[in-house]
């Protein structure tokens, strides 16, 4: 997935957000047994898929760092940034990277870390915290590739439980 998003120039900016309606999404999280959930996409404006930090090659602590743009409806809503780093390439069926990430939306941050198996764009996150209106929040991110040919994309549920 890494040198696909590469070629394809720019993708992983979180790719576009871009479903979903800003003012329900954008609610304090802080309210006792409420739920929230933001869907947005990300689009990804810079990236580095190639950070070789140990043997030449696919290596553990070898990285990929991706940042960019989260969208709604057609407009930036927040940035959203992740360094994922290899904690397993012994087996080439089965990579793993320890991805942690933050989404900095109005009012506030979430964070996410968790696994990423064999560099899918699909795929689930926990989310681990967050400020500000998201303080306290806990629940999952899920990601799923919905890239062009042109741009590599995800959309991003982020299913929040105050």
């Amino acid at each position: 997935m890494w040198k696909r998003l590469g070629v394809l120039g720019g993708v992983l900016a979180v790719v576009a957000l871009a479903a979903g309606a800003v003012g329900p999404a954008f609610g304090s999280s802080r309210d006792v047994h409420k739920h929230k959930t933001i869907v947005a996409t990300a689009v990804f404006t810079e990236f580095d898929a190639s950070i070789d930090v140990g043997a030449q090659g696919l290596s553990l602590g070898d990285e990929v760092v991706v940042s960019g743009d989260l969208v709604q409806n057609g407009e930036q809503v927040g940035r959203v940034g992740l360094v994922c780093s290899f904690v397993s390439t012994a087996t080439p069926d089965r990579t793993e990277a320890q991805c942690p990430g933050t989404a900095s939306l109005p009012g506030g941050q979430i964070a996410v870390s968790g696994v990423i198996v064999n560099e899918a764009l699909n795929f689930t996150l926990p989310i681990t915290g967050g400020s500000g209106r998201y303080e306290g929040a806990d629940g999952q991110m899920v990601s799923r590739d919905v890239s062009t040919p042109t741009q590599p994309k995800v959309e991003l549920t982020f299913d929040l439980k105050a």
